[in-house]
């Protein structure tokens, strides 16, 4: 499970994006109560979510080509410094009273864009940082990471905000995206020398990505069961569960805590992601959706607040297995040259499904009812298993067995980083 850890160029890596992910936490959480203090307006604040949302939709795919194009630590350490200049001046425009909506949603803006060629850039640096064979096992020690620091975050965000305002929380998160920045300057620059780089311009990179996710059947059914999980599932409940705390089950505390319950899921899904190899992840990932239908539906009852913290654990639970079985299935079958631009594709279907799923929960649950819409939620997910594991080339898909420390030492395998699909027992279906 640690074994990531042993190798220095991961663990700089491991370093810099814990301490980016505990500013991440931060930010969402600052920013809200920072729109709110300046209109008290509803509006206001979904436009300026929105505008952190927007650019990664619009700027995903490029960043994905961008990734497999240049050099991703190159990348990676600019969008740090993009992003700590964007919430730096954020931070001083809270901490001196002069910010205004639009200048955050601006910032926001120049923010979200960092992040649409960050994230994609990461996914396939892990490679090179961990080795094919740590793949899993790092994947899920930043899972880890992630729940272990939102959970503190929150805490440390809400006394924050309480206390000496939400500026002082923004301008933290500004200051670990030069944290991420400084270990990522520790790696060696010569990675980007073991990647091939991709003939052809941007466009041309773009469209060579979508036809490696089109010719593997597994994997845009994969990306079509997040796309409509987001829209149909998670979304709805991140719209209806406030709701329904604030109305039946005394307001935010309630919420709070399934919220934490929700985290804590988190950190025991990445745990046992690290340990965990399935013969057919795809399989497992799927089947392991089915752990998000109780939330919706004890929301529907409402149950007690401590079923629904279950229910919010096992949820966490999924999610992060889940987004550890895909990753890792995606850095092992593809070729290394398209891992950042089929992750910025997955991306960009959940991206793409989440607001849209929000924009239309309030909706729905006016016209058929809150309690109909969270029983519909839990009914699909069901059905969405089901429909998702009746497709052949889902079951073909199979994971690499981990290495142990009695195996011999391998050379690499020149023929390791070619497309699986041409490979019996892996499940492309070129």
């Amino acid at each position: 499970m640690f074994a990531p850890l042993a190798i220095r160029d991961f663990r700089h890596y491991y370093l810099g994006q814990t301490a980016s992910a505990f500013g991440d936490s931060l930010t969402p959480f600052a920013i809200a109560f920072a729109v709110l203090h300046l209109t008290g307006s509803p509006v206001d604040l979904g436009i300026v979510v929105l505008s952190t949302r927007l650019p990664i939709i619009v700027l995903t795919l490029v960043g994905g080509a961008a990734g497999d194009r240049f050099s991703r630590r190159t990348i990676m350490l600019l969008t740090d410094l993009i992003r700590f200049a964007a919430h730096g001046v954020t931070a001083v425009l809270l901490l001196t009273g002069t910010a205004q909506v639009w200048t955050l949603v601006a910032l926001q803006l120049v923010a979200g864009a960092g992040s649409a060629f960050f994230n994609p850039a990461a996914v396939g640096l892990i490679g090179s940082l961990a080795g094919r064979e740590h793949l899993q096992a790092a994947n899920s020690l930043i899972s880890i990471s992630r729940s272990a620091t939102s959970i503190l975050a929150l805490a440390v965000a809400g006394a924050l905000v309480a206390l000496v305002g939400p500026g002082w929380a923004v301008l933290i998160d500004a200051l670990t995206f030069l944290v991420s920045a400084a270990f990522l300057s520790l790696l060696p620059r010569t990675l980007a020398d073991e990647r091939p780089q991709a003939g052809g311009g941007l466009l041309a990179s773009i469209g060579g990505g979508l036809a490696e996710v089109r010719r593997r059947s597994w994997l845009w059914v994969w990306i079509i069961h997040v796309a409509l999980a987001n829209v149909i599932v998670v979304s709805p409940i991140l719209v209806l569960g406030p709701y329904v705390a604030e109305r039946q089950l005394g307001g935010a505390p309630a919420w709070s805590a399934i919220g934490i319950a929700y985290a804590v899921g988190g950190l025991a899904g990445g745990l046992l992601g690290a340990r965990w190899r399935p013969a057919r992840p795809m399989v497992a990932a799927v089947l392991f959706f089915l752990l998000m239908a109780p939330l919706p539906a004890l929301l529907a009852l409402p149950a007690d607040v401590w079923l629904l913290g279950l229910a919010g654990a096992a949820a966490g639970m999924q999610l992060v297995v889940h987004n550890v079985l895909q990753t890792t299935v995606v850095q092992q079958n593809l070729p290394e040259s398209f891992v950042a631009r089929a992750m910025s594709v997955t991306m960009l279907g959940s991206l793409v499904a989440a607001p849209l799923g929000m924009g239309l929960a309030g909706p729905a649950a006016a016209v058929f009812g809150t309690r109909t819409v969270l029983v519909v939620c839990a009914t699909f997910t069901v059905l969405l298993t089901m429909a998702t594991l009746l497709v052949p080339s889902v079951w073909r898909v199979h994971g690499e067995r981990p290495v142990r420390a009695s195996d011999p030492v391998r050379a690499s395998d020149p023929a390791r980083g070619r497309d699986p699909a041409s490979t019996p027992g892996h499940g492309g279906d070129a």
